[in-house]
């Protein structure tokens, strides 16, 4: 199972990586929000201030904290995580 190791480098808005097999690879995130830059998600987390601030998850996946908003049960809005999983990270960047 693949899994981000570590952020080498965080700028808009590209992520340097490192997975658990050694590799060091470059991913494209303005990519991932192009068909929807208007989401809450996509504003907050391409403001160059908020992007350095992704980390690495418990299984590897790239979040940030408080970037997305859900509706509980009784639709309540409520900010949480919105990440990346490790095996779309690698398999939609590039080698360094």
């Amino acid at each position: 199972m693949i899994k981000t190791e570590k952020i080498l480098d965080a700028q808009p808005y590209f992520l340097v990586c490192q997975f658990n097999n050694g590799e060091i690879k470059k991913l494209n995130v303005e990519a991932i929000f192009k068909d929807n830059v208007n989401s809450i998600s996509a504003n907050k987390i391409l403001k160059a201030d908020f992007f350095v601030t992704a980390k690495i998850g418990e299984m590897g996946q790239i979040l940030w904290d408080n970037a997305a908003e859900m509706k509980d049960e009784n639709g309540n809005l409520f900010l949480c995580e919105y990440d990346i999983s490790a095996e779309y990270a690698y398999y939609n960047s590039n080698i360094i």
